[in-house]
């Protein structure tokens, strides 16, 4: 299944999982109910990057890493893809989801969210003309299809903000700088998927959110084609000086960057490692847009208010001279991308089956 293309179908499930999310969000029992930061696969081991065997990727867990496995794994129509991305991009879509789907429920036209990141989001919300007449059940119903959507939206802006974020210097760990693996090969694949994997997850009313997201998982890297670990360390190995050299995270060189998120044509494609998969055609999904808003007669515009102290070189870069004004995704993100192409002496964002 095109899981990008689920969300067509999201109107006619219930996503009880959400519930299950507000729940959460609405209880003291736990501390830090935020999704949790996966370590990506540059940080996979001392002696560079961890390929798990794809057949025994563990059980994903929302609230602890137990039993989950993460690393990078090869797939024919996917390329590289880094499981701990899409762990983290699922979880992200699910939080937000769940935040969104509360809010709407409490008809407020504005609020905000943090994610991982310091950095802050606000929404501003127009609500259908008759959401006041239409039933409890009604409401619920609407709110649970639209934060869904709404909730894959949110966190793919945040997922490439983070990307944005980290080319300039910022660190999710507060210690050393994540620009050496900013917009790396598989970042925003991986990412993507993460999102597209969640919508369906959510909607399932027959399992748990971490049960769907295992077998999910495991099903769409079938799917693409998945390859045994050996064949993503050949992979790996191949690309090494051309898309990428050094070993562990310190020591990597990240010679093509990919700034595939979608701007051009709507959808993002994978990188294909020549003669890995012969033939192999890359299968690219689409980002998620708001388009579905109108259909149900709401209005939305996003604003992310930086806190990070990276702030001051990224509004250099935008002329924006107020540090009071916010950011806007759809204004400012390709403007951002293309000075950080201009800044960057290799990158690669081109549209193909296979880089070389």
């Amino acid at each position: 299944m095109d899981l990008c293309h689920f969300k067509k179908h999201v109107a006619v499930c219930v996503c009880f999982t959400i519930i299950t999310f507000v729940a959460i969000l609405l209880s003291g029992c736990q501390r830090n109910p935020k999704p949790r930061l996966r370590m990506g696969a540059f940080f996979g081991s001392p002696t560079g990057m961890a390929f798990p065997d794809p057949n025994y990727l563990g059980h994903h867990h929302y609230a602890n890493p137990v039993g989950e496995k993460l690393g990078m794994v090869y797939t024919c129509r996917g390329g590289f893809i880094d499981i701990g991305h899409v762990r983290e991009a699922a979880d992200r879509t699910a939080y937000l989801s769940a935040v969104t789907f509360r809010n709407l429920m409490l008809n407020r036209p504005t609020f905000s969210f943090r994610v991982i990141e310091p950095s802050r989001y606000w929404v501003s919300l127009s609500y259908p003309e008759d959401w006041d007449e239409l039933s409890i059940e009604d409401r619920k119903a609407i709110s649970h299809e639209v934060s869904v959507l709404l909730g894959q939206y949110f966190a793919r802006i945040s997922l490439v903000w983070h990307e944005i974020l980290t080319w300039y210097g910022f660190s999710s760990t507060w210690v050393f700088s994540e620009n050496i693996s900013a917009f790396s090969y598989e970042d925003t694949y991986s990412d993507l998927l993460g999102t597209c994997f969640a919508v369906q997850a959510l909607c399932d009313v027959q399992q748990t959110y971490d049960n769907a997201m295992t077998g999910l998982i495991d099903e769409s890297l079938r799917d693409l084609g998945v390859q045994p670990a050996a064949v993503a360390r050949r992979a790996a190995k191949q690309i090494e000086g051309e898309w990428y050299s050094g070993g562990y995270y310190f020591f990597v060189n990240m010679k093509k960057r990919n700034f595939d998120v979608g701007l051009t044509d709507g959808q993002v494609t994978p990188w294909l490692v020549p003669g890995i998969c012969p033939d192999a055609q890359a299968q690219s999904y689409p980002v998620p847009n708001l388009e579905f808003l109108a259909q149900y007669g709401f209005k939305m515009e996003l604003e992310i208010e930086s806190r990070e102290l990276e702030k001051s070189k990224i509004y250099h870069d935008l002329q924006l001279k107020d540090r009071s004004n916010r950011i806007r995704p759809a204004v400012h993100f390709p403007e951002i991308l293309e000075r950080i192409k201009n800044h960057t002496k290799t990158y690669s964002d081109a549209k193909g089956s296979e880089i070389k």
